[in-house]
């Protein structure tokens, strides 16, 4: 076996060459890697990779990848501890709609609000209307919730909205350290507002999927033309992206069905580019922008998740 760790944050590529629209991960630096049948193209290497708790095959420059005799570390046994609740933060006797641009750490809860657990919808294109009714409904081009406005984006707001509509959990607060080490000790926490509760950005949720996407149901994807495919039978996609610096702001989108009006863009039969709906510096309810979450020169790392 030979063994490999990233000396960078490093591409994981689907063929042994610098092409838009291949690559389908980000290894960060210091990731342990199994090197595959040798070198299959000059300066590139065929890899596989656990990646949080998914396994990844592909492709990755050589120069960036430092030999190790160790192997992969032996696992040791994990500790038994309590799982962490999903939490939002309660509104209490407030009124949350889409016509409010106050109020967006809370959930919606407006009179009447569009709400199905997408994962007890019977059939596929049941469950695909469902989603399009839903974008309809959160009109993410006219809702002043998700209005940009004085140097602020609200991309976690919109994509949280809709994962929350349809019985899936994203964070949009989510425990602070010292609160996760409680719950995993068996205590009951009642959320309260930065004392064991904080806001999560698109830059936040990107690591918050490595940690904890799992175990929300949430599946990793590395194909774009499987989560299209599997958008498609129903399910709810999410792209996201964490932005270098830190302090600019990452970004998420949900990946949508395609239907008669809107579809992905492909080449053949191969998706490269899936559709989306997202809030941002323009709000679009269907848009299809090639890999933007590849700008190397923006983002460190994304990521593409199916729930349902």
């Amino acid at each position: 076996m030979n063994n490999f760790i990233t000396t960078d944050f490093l591409n994981l590529r689907n063929q042994p060459a610098i092409v838009k629209g291949n690559v389908i991960a980000v290894m960060p630096p210091d990731t342990v890697v199994e090197g595959l049948n040798g070198e299959e193209a000059p300066g590139w290497l065929k890899v596989k990779v656990m990646l949080g708790k998914t396994l990844a095959q592909g492709f990755a420059s050589r120069k960036y990848l430092q030999s190790t005799a160790l192997g992969f570390p032996d696992e040791a046994p994990a500790p038994v501890v309590n799982a962490i609740p999903a939490v939002h933060y309660p509104p209490g006797d407030r009124k949350i709609s889409r016509k409010q641009v106050h109020g967006r750490a809370y959930p919606l809860n407006e009179p009447g609000l569009l709400k199905v657990a997408l994962d007890q919808v019977q059939g596929a294109a049941e469950k695909c209307a469902a989603v399009h009714n839903l974008l309809d409904y959160l009109d993410v081009e006219h809702s002043a919730r998700y209005a940009p406005g004085e140097g602020s984006t609200f991309c976690n707001i919109y994509a949280y909205d809709v994962a929350y509509c349809l019985g899936a959990y994203l964070p949009r607060v989510w425990w602070t350290a010292e609160a996760i080490v409680q719950l995993q000790q068996g205590q009951t926490l009642t959320p309260k507002y930065d004392q064991n509760i904080t806001e999560y950005t698109a830059n936040r949720i990107c690591n918050w999927f490595d940690q904890y996407g799992v175990s929300f149901g949430w599946q990793r994807l590395f194909d774009l033309t499987i989560l299209q495919n599997e958008v498609n039978k129903g399910k709810l996609g999410i792209i996201v992206a964490q932005r270098i610096n830190m302090s600019n702001p990452g970004h998420i989108v949900a990946v949508v069905p395609e239907n008669d009006l809107h579809s992905a863009k492909r080449n053949g039969s191969s998706v490269v580019s899936p559709l989306q709906s997202q809030a941002g510096a323009k709000n679009k309810k269907y848009f299809t922008a090639l890999n933007w979450w590849e700008d190397s020169s923006r983002f460190k790392k994304f990521g593409c998740w199916i729930w349902g």
